[in-house]
């Protein structure tokens, strides 16, 4: 890939771009300031780089007269639309800072889902009503706005049926397999109770975390919907089993008729939740008590005069009583119905932990176009909050009140706030050296500082940072290559030029892997695209660390140990050049994080794959038309002798069967990651 031949940004009359939020299937968008209000937009540009057919333009130009005549507060807006001065079609929308549903873990949030789909759903049924099917009902298709409100987006595929002709030939399929119905997959004609059924699996992937059905490839998939049976739900989400088998039914017939019927379920839901469906979600309209129906004024009327009659009668009742016993009972009374002291304490709220041998992943859905790395919105979640209840003390009757005086029962103990506060921002100040952070939907993450003092000698980047925990792994690379559609590179064994004939992968290294292994054989402009596209995720700034900082964060390694504790490097296994005598237990690549960590919590930063740096051999790191790149470290296939130090450089288009990459976020104050206790 050349990277010369990237093209600039593009120029609009009234913008001014700032740079590539992200890319889809035929444009790119772009944040953009409108001169005139000073107010940041996106703007959605159809791409060159491709090639542009009637087709293409046909279906960009129908998606903005879509969006331009669907008017919903859930539904993406347009502001303006034009061409470029090199003649390229675009359109105006808003820019929508707080990243996409795909990001977002809601499964101990049952009342956010619901608000969720509801809104969706009062998407969707408006754009049906307006003869408009969606076909692309997704989580990266669900962004939210300054507000979090969520709004749908991107109608680049969506089927209106006052268009002159259908863009999509009949008996082909259109849209993401992980949640097309069954009549999609099958290339049948469609209405909107597709989209139902796509936002019936969005649903069931906020509850339990994961996509309903799964296979090797797309196609797979797809007849997974056509025909493997609805997946059961866990005992604990079975209040929402009805609302999935509904929505998910494998026949038109047998779903929801309309995104109304929709809503009326989430309502069943939503009381079963303990929720007033009326008055637990903002987006619901209330009618103000002027507009009661005729009829149902007297008839609530009549309910509340009665209800107050008893409630007076009770208390009156309630008083004659107290008044009569004496203040021996009273007393008894008072100590027999205080609370008593809670036994032990109940958690109010836990916070995820890195774990000690292996990562979590990094992402693990499909994802289209978003945004791209110089975001900086990452998302921060709460940090757990101290458990524990208060008990409620016990008053000796004697000293409850004064002879002769009446007691008063206990006040019932508060109900916890099932929201608490969100504590203040994080600071890079905040933060000690090896701090465990992470960005909602991101990797783990050890804080880096700037300077360190050690052995008499003083070590300055010149700016702190965080560094990826692991290694990249083969399943956080593959949800990548997923959403992204990206090929394959070339691969190449070191020192090796058959390894050519042998068409060698990430995929198919030419020994055994599994998803916990690091990933190899990615070319650096795989990594590089890969933090691209992390970035868009999660908001955050990820790109590939300069030998400088990645050599930083090594000075924090410990040199005592074995070579064969210290990591995976040629050992008794490998039999390769000067292999340490003993043995790591690996004859290739190790799953990351089986290795001690240095001082800050980062492993493998000693053996198991060399990794990707952002530093260009002969030129400027940020030049784009760099054709060699730099690697650091020593690989499952070095000696342990100059472990660290080792660089070496390669083109940017091949990967090696013993390079990987780990991925660094930068920081400021205005954007730092959770911190993860």
């Amino acid at each position: 890939m050349d990277k010369a031949k990237i093209e600039p940004s593009p120029q609009i009359a009234g913008y001014e771009i700032t740079r590539r939020l992200g890319r889809g299937g035929m444009a790119d968008v772009y944040l953009a300031t409108q001169v005139s209000l000073g107010r940041p937009v996106a703007i959605k540009v159809l791409s060159t780089e491709r090639t542009v057919g009637e087709e293409t333009v046909t279906r960009f130009e129908q998606e903005a007269r879509t969006i331009a005549r669907l008017d919903h507060p859930n539904i993406v807006s347009i502001f303006d639309v034009g061409r470029t001065e090199d003649g390229r079609l675009y359109y105006v929308m808003p820019y929508l800072p707080n990243g996409d549903l795909s990001t977002r873990d809601l499964r101990e949030d049952e009342r956010e889902i619901v608000a969720i789909v509801r809104s969706l759903a009062r998407a969707l049924g408006y754009a049906h009503k307006h003869g408009v099917v969606h076909r692309d009902v997704k989580p990266e298709n669900v962004l939210f706005d300054k507000l979090d409100r969520p709004l749908l987006a991107d109608f680049g595929i969506a089927l209106a049926s006052s268009d002159f002709a259908r863009v999509t030939r009949e008996g082909s399929t259109i849209g993401s397999s992980g949640y097309m119905s069954p009549e999609q997959a099958r290339g049948f004609s469609i209405d909107g109770r597709a989209d139902l059924y796509s936002l019936g699996v969005v649903t069931y992937e906020m509850i339990s975390g994961d996509l309903p059905y799964h296979g090797p490839d797309t196609l797979s998939v797809a007849l997974a919907h056509v025909e493997q049976p609805i997946p059961r739900l866990s005992l604990r989400q079975r209040r929402w089993q009805a609302f999935i088998d509904k929505a998910m039914a494998k026949s038109p017939e047998e779903r929801f008729q309309s995104a109304e019927q929709m809503e009326g379920a989430l309502d069943a839901i939503a009381e079963q939740l303990g929720d007033k469906p009326d008055e637990a979600y903002a987006t619901k309209l209330l009618p103000s008590l002027s507009e009661a129906p005729r009829g149902s004024r007297g008839r609530s009327g009549i309910v509340l005069a009665i209800v107050l009659s008893v409630a007076g009668v009770a208390l009156i009742g309630y008083a004659l009583m107290r008044l009569r016993q004496s203040p021996a009972v009273v007393q008894e009374t008072a100590a027999a119905t205080a609370v008593p002291a809670a036994s032990e304490p109940v958690p109010a709220g836990s916070a995820p932990s890195p774990t000690t041998d292996a990562p979590a992943p990094a992402i693990a859905a499909d994802a289209d176009a978003a945004p791209d790395p110089a975001a900086g919105n990452a998302t921060v979640a709460d940090p757990a909050q101290s458990s524990g209840t208060e008990a409620a003390a016990v008053v000796p009757a004697e000293e409850s009140a004064p002879p002769g005086a009446v007691a008063r029962p206990p006040d019932p103990p508060k109900a916890p706030n099932p929201k608490p506060a969100k504590p203040a921002k994080l600071r890079v100040s905040d933060l000690a050296a090896g701090a465990a952070l992470r960005d909602n939907g991101g990797p783990e993450l050890s804080f880096v500082p700037a300077q360190l003092a050690r052995g008499g000698r003083k070590f300055d980047v010149g700016h702190p940072f965080a560094l990826g925990r692991y290694e990249v792994t083969r399943r956080e690379y593959a949800a990548f290559a997923s959403a992204t559609g990206r090929a394959a590179a070339k691969c190449r064994e070191p020192h090796s030029p058959l390894s050519l004939l042998r068409k060698l992968s990430w995929r198919e290294p030419g020994f055994d892997q599994d998803d916990s292994h690091p990933v190899v054989c990615v070319s650096w402009d795989d990594a590089n695209a890969f933090a691209q596209w992390l970035s868009t995720r999660t908001r955050a700034r990820y790109r590939l660390p300069t030998h400088a900082e990645w050599a930083h964060a090594t000075h924090w390694n410990s040199s005592k140990g074995q070579a064969c504790e210290l990591g995976n490097m040629a050992d008794a296994q490998t039999r390769r050049g000067e292999a340490a005598p003993c043995s790591d237990g690996y004859a290739n690549t190790a799953p990351v994080g089986k290795f001690k960590p240095n001082q800050l919590g980062i492993r493998d930063l000693v053996g198991n794959v060399s990794e990707w740096t952002h530093d260009c051999k002969n030129g400027k790191a940020d030049d784009n038309s760099c054709k060699d790149r730099m690697f650091s470290g020593s690989s499952w296939r070095d000696a342990p002798g100059g472990a660290i130090d080792v660089q070496d450089d390669a083109g940017v288009d091949v990967g090696y069967t013993t390079i990987g990459f780990r991925l660094l976020r930068e920081l400021d104050d205005d954007n730092v990651p959770a911190s993860v206790k």
